[in-house]
């Protein structure tokens, strides 16, 4: 399992992993801490060309540079990248920042922490790889 986990809180990293390793034997977890390292990540540009297509995303929407909004559009309106599945992870309890990225193709939209039962139940219900 391949997840890019975009992040700018150093404690947020440290817990997440820590719930992803208890689950994933297998997993490959990569971190950038800014919107536009994110962008360029999942694009494949800059110093990420040689970094693989990640199975999921999990971004957060304070980002320093450029934020997790913005991010999630650029990623699903740029060809051949629109079906990396995007979960947003953040502490915005905003129904305007939910809407919007529901609406601009986010998979789904939680608060923190991640909820491990939840992101497995979601990878399963889209058919992206997971371990039993």
């Amino acid at each position: 399992m391949k997840i890019l986990l975009v992040e700018d809180n150093e404690i947020d990293v440290v817990l997440t992993k820590s719930y992803l390793d208890d689950v994933y034997a297998d997993l490959q977890l990569d971190v950038v801490n800014n919107g536009a390292d994110a962008i360029d990540f999942l694009l494949q540009q800059q110093e990420f060309s040689h970094c693989e297509e990640p199975d999921i995303v999990l971004l957060d929407l304070n980002l320093p540079k450029i934020d997790g909004l913005e991010v999630l559009q650029v990623v699903k309106n740029t060809q051949g990248k629109k079906h990396i599945p995007i979960i947003i992870l953040t502490t915005s309890v905003l129904t305007a920042d939910k809407n919007f990225a529901l609406q601009n193709g986010a998979l789904a939209y939680w608060e923190k922490p991640l909820d491990i039962a939840l992101l497995k139940n979601i990878l399963y219900n889209n058919s992206i790889l997971i371990e039993d």
